[in-house]
């Protein structure tokens, strides 16, 4: 490009004798020189692009005219024409890299996902789940991809406590005592069980004394008509360390104060409190009885439950015409509202 400019410039010149040539130079230089300066009024004198080229052609069309210059030296002009043709001859720089595409990033978001969801996967399992959407990747690729979440702590190392009673909700029960004291100062202990999906109290007794002895008759009862294995959650309280695969079930420890890991009892225990014992005076052990047994009989048949999405655990049918009526529960402590057949 500054070998082309200059060839134009020299073709122009050339009809101009030699010193016509130097003297327009020369003017040509003084002007420029005298912009520049208005220009940078302030501070350090900055050259641009276009003031450098302009000095670069002016040399080189006169020799004589070098010797006008004044506010650089006529190293700097010879640094500058090498720096132009440098710059011509230098390949322009491609911001894309050679190579393949970066991975899109919400590709990347939908291989952690999977892998998160799916612990067992390996790239090789991912890979051909990425086929059936459409999406080609190498499996180098997939477990780059993983490995660089994984040193960044995003993938999940195993099941969490959620994930696991989730996959087995349908085969999880619970169980726990809760205390209640009466007015004669007498404690009894209420044992129940609990079944995380539907919420149901399977049973429950009452015992002042709660010793292992207890429990594995109520275990015994418990586990009579089942035919499955199921989960049982309990606590480590010492009346709850029993051999449990001699029932056909399987124990299932909580850590030592984690009340969230059994929170599906925990939350029946704040229910029958606030719903009922808080406005009780209980004097004996057969109204402590009857009081949790109505209660509970209403609590799995009538009682819509938000952690079931507003369900009943034993189900019930519900009418959407006739009138409503509300019978009282426990002498008026909660009311059951139902329409009249017609």
């Amino acid at each position: 490009m500054f070998n082309f400019i200059l060839l134009i410039m020299r073709s122009i010149f050339f009809l101009f004798p030699p010193k016509q040539l130097d003297m327009i130079v020369e003017n040509a230089i003084l002007k420029k020189e005298n912009e520049i300066l208005k220009r940078e009024k302030k501070g350090r004198i900055r050259f641009r692009f276009f003031d450098r080229l302009f000095y670069t052609v002016s040399c080189k069309l006169s020799e004589k005219a070098k010797g006008c210059v004044t506010l650089i030296k006529p190293e700097t002009v010879l640094q500058w024409q090498r720096n132009l043709v440098k710059r011509f001859w230098t390949f322009p720089f491609y911001k894309s890299r050679p190579g393949r595409p970066a991975v899109p990033l919400w590709i990347k978001e939908l291989i952690l996902d999977m892998k998160n969801k799916n612990l067992h996967w390996g790239y090789k399992r991912i890979q051909g789940e990425l086929l059936k959407l459409g999406i080609d990747l190498d499996k180098k690729t997939i477990w780059n991809i993983l490995y660089n979440y994984r040193r960044r702590g995003k993938v999940k190392q195993g099941l969490t406590w959620k994930q696991f009673l989730k996959s087995q909700l349908k085969s999880i029960y619970a169980m726990d005592f809760f205390t209640v004291d009466t007015i004669l100062n007498q404690r009894f202990f209420v044992f129940f069980i609990i079944r995380h999906e539907t919420r149901e109290i399977i049973q429950f007794g009452l015992t002042m004394n709660p010793v292992k002895e207890f429990v594995r008759q109520q275990i015994t009862d418990f586990t009579y008509d089942l035919k499955a294995s199921v989960y049982l959650i309990h606590d480590q309280t010492g009346e709850f360390l029993l051999n449990y695969a001699d029932y056909g079930i399987q124990g299932v420890k909580t850590s030592v104060r984690a009340p969230k890991m059994n929170s599906i009892a925990e939350r029946f225990i704040v229910s029958v409190r606030r719903e009922m014992l808080d406005h009780f005076i209980i004097i004996s052990q057969n109204q402590l009885y009857s009081v949790l047994k109505e209660y509970i009989e209403y609590y799995n048949i009538k009682r819509p439950h938000q952690g079931i999405e507003q369900r009943i655990p034993k189900g019930s049918t519900f009418r959407n015409s006739g009138r409503v009526i509300s019978r009282p529960i426990l002498f008026g402590l909660n009311y059951d509202y139902y329409r009249e057949a017609a």
